[in-house]
């Protein structure tokens, strides 16, 4: 397969377990694979959206592509139920501009951000209702893209001091260029980069796979002939949902350099103290609102330590001890036991970190909500979503400190208390070595905590480019959280 093709398509979904057989197996499972990841709709799938980053930065080939493909044929499949639907065929102007090339690298990542909630809405409703599209979501997902590393330095590289005002601008810009011929453009753009992907599908794939492609194809095809007077209706309503959208960003570039009350600082994404606020909302399952935690951390360090630390534990001087609870021992893991360690995606999550748990405490969890509440981690400290597993190597065993985990407030004069009470274990990353541990994988559990306040806590997707990449490297120990 194309090594450009096969990476993009590992960034939606993994490869089908066929794919690794033999040949023939092998081909077919590509065709299947292909396949399923042209399905995608509106980015569904938390993992997916993280594609509008790579719009931006263009760091996997062909990403973007599948991405507007993908939405593309959401879109034709849509439109294909009831093309008199014209909210439809708004859903498919949106995707559309996305496409078209009048839109630079940056203002067409956060112009992806915003409107991703808007086509899920126009699809929601009967088509008779109006079409009343909450920006907030939008807004929300839209500060946290603007806090990712590469998106701030590609906003110092083109000096843009104020982003909200530079996309209003942008989207006055947009709406001044908008016209059938141009949209139509980009449909067909898109018409013909999905043929090519549909017809590898099926030249790759199963007999069985050729009919459901072909009936694809015919529907794209329907939607193109009635396209230039279907989207010309639709562009009244396209143009009066940018005006809303150009409003409401300046709104938010009004705001930019205003003071807040007890917090002057000025920032694009989200507030320092957002976790504590939705909390005040909202106290989550996992989270107790108590004065006295259950599982006290130590204020004094084991008696053995100095000495093991001499024969070559872990300094947990360094701010580690008190995580713990009770009886801290020092162990060695032998060579060939695996130690499970979970992660969020992006910079942030080094995959050889300090806090670690045995494979049978790992295999015990069921959900999100028992991790944090019982291994005590704060959202603001790891947002979850994947894991990774590290097998000690052949040779000497693997030093740690393993005890069970102390309760965690989340400020030293606030109530809210993480339980803790589940063993964790403490390493030292210098001791591990990148070729024992595996690829990064998905938790299961998602990438945000459905507290359902977008502005406080947007779904998590943008923490990371792209979903499953490793990040290994030596951090500071008096440094790593």
């Amino acid at each position: 397969m194309n090594e450009e093709l096969q990476n993009a398509l590992a960034f939606y979904q993994p490869a089908p377990p066929g794919w690794f057989s033999g040949a023939q197996a092998r081909v077919e499972a590509s065709g299947v694979w292909l396949w399923e990841t042209l399905q995608g709709d509106f980015h569904e799938d938390p993992s997916t959206a993280q594609v509008v980053t790579g719009t931006l930065i263009s760091m996997i080939p062909l990403v973007d592509q599948l991405c507007d493909i993908r939405d593309f044929i959401a879109n034709c499949r849509k439109i294909d139920e009831d093309s008199s639907n014209t909210w439809a065929w708004v859903a498919m102007v949106l995707t559309l501009i996305g496409a078209v090339p009048v839109l630079g690298s940056l203002v067409k990542g956060c112009f992806k951000v915003m409107i991703q909630a808007a086509r899920r809405r126009l699809h929601t409703t009967l088509k008779t209702e109006p079409r009343e599209i909450d920006f907030e979501q939008g807004m929300a997902l839209l500060r946290r893209y603007l806090d990712m590393a590469p998106v701030r330095e590609t906003l110092a590289r083109m000096k843009v001091h104020n982003v909200y005002q530079y996309l209003a601008q942008s989207i006055d810009q947009l709406k001044a260029q908008l016209s059938v011929e141009l949209l139509m453009d980009g449909f067909n753009a898109l018409r013909s980069i999905s043929r090519k992907l549909i017809d590898r599908a099926i030249l790759w794939g199963p007999a069985a796979l050729k009919t459901p492609a072909e009936l694809l194809l015919a529907t794209i095809e329907g939607v193109f002939i009635k396209a230039p007077t279907e989207l010309y209706k639709a562009l009244r309503h396209t143009q009066d949902y940018l005006d809303t959208l150009a409003n409401r960003l300046r709104v938010e570039a009004d705001g930019v350099y205003r003071a807040r009350p007890g917090d002057n600082t000025h920032v694009l994404g989200q507030r320092p103290n957002a976790e504590l606020e939705l909390l005040e909302r909202k106290k989550p399952e996992w989270v107790d609102d108590i004065t006295d935690s259950k599982f006290k951390a130590l204020q004094e360090l084991p008696s053995d330590a100095l000495t093991k630390i001499a024969e070559g534990w872990p300094d947990i001087i360094k701010g580690k001890f008190d995580t713990f609870h009770g009886t801290v021992n020092a162990v060695s893991v032998a060579p060939g036991k695996r130690l499970y360690r979970v992660v969020e995606p992006g910079e942030k999550s080094y995959d050889n970190g300090f806090f670690w748990m045995r494979e049978d405490e790992f295999q015990a969890l069921n959900s999100k909500s028992e991790w944090r509440r019982n291994f005590a981690v704060w959202k603001s400290w790891n947002e979850n979503g994947e894991y990774l597993v590290y097998t000690v190597p052949p040779g000497d065993s693997l030093k740690v400190w393993e005890g069970v985990a102390a309760s965690q407030k989340l400020k030293p004069d606030a109530s809210y208390t993480l339980e803790g009470g589940r063993k964790q274990i403490v390493l030292d990353p210098k001791d591990l070595k990148p070729d024992f541990s595996s690829p990064r994988q998905k938790t299961g559990w998602g990438y945000d905590d459905g507290t359902g306040f977008a502005d406080l806590d947007p779904p998590a997707p943008f923490l990371g480019l792209p979903v499953l990449t490793n990040n290994w490297r030596m951090p500071d120990l008096k440094k790593e959280p």
